[in-house]
């Protein structure tokens, strides 16, 4: 399948048009095609099952769309983004899910942890509250997501090389904050 869901340079552009005067006719031939492809691959590379592909597909439907209409996204390995997005979507509701379901002996072993993890925890959570909106997204996608930082770069439409140094100056940032948590009563 192509990878821009078969559409031009001028196909995007009326897409994005439509869009924006929320015509969605366009959108929706163009997407539903590849939503149940989208589906199947989400079964096939995570164990999704139908119901949990659905939801993640139609997410990232959404989300999709809701980027076009805010310029965020450009032309260019449109399908692959979206599937992308969708495995994220994925991946981050079977996270929350397994969040959820802690049991009690789970909650009792937690109390038997050593204060020292706690004490990081805190440090942690303390320096992550001043990270700041855009490293905290960064971060996030790269390591809790797993995303790769050309996937981010595209994503985000910059270049990996801005991406991969604006990693570095957050992790710097981080690191930064611990210590100076670290060091402060």
């Amino acid at each position: 399948m192509d990878k821009n869901f078969g559409l031009s340079p001028n196909d995007f552009d009326r897409l994005v048009s439509d869009l924006k005067r929320n015509e969605a006719d366009f959108f929706k031939t163009v997407f539903l095609k590849h939503f149940e492809d989208c589906m199947i691959f989400l079964q096939r590379q995570n164990g999704a099952s139908s119901d949990d592909a659905y939801d993640a597909t139609m997410d990232a439907l959404i989300q999709f769309r809701r980027l076009l209409v805010e310029g965020k996204l450009r032309y260019g390995n449109l399908r692959y983004l979206f599937t992308k997005m969708a495995s994220q979507i994925y991946l981050k509701n079977k996270k929350k899910f397994q969040i959820q379901e802690i049991g009690a002996s789970d909650m009792e072993m937690a109390e038997f942890s050593s204060g020292d993890d706690q004490e990081n925890i805190a440090l942690l959570n303390a320096a992550w509250t001043e990270l700041g909106a855009n490293c905290q997204e960064l971060l996030k996608l790269h390591y809790y997501g797993q995303m790769k930082l050309n996937e981010i770069a595209a994503y985000r439409g910059k270049t990996p090389t801005a991406i991969r140094k604006q990693k570095e100056r957050c992790i710097e940032r981080i690191r930064s904050l611990l210590q100076k948590e670290k060091l402060t009563p």
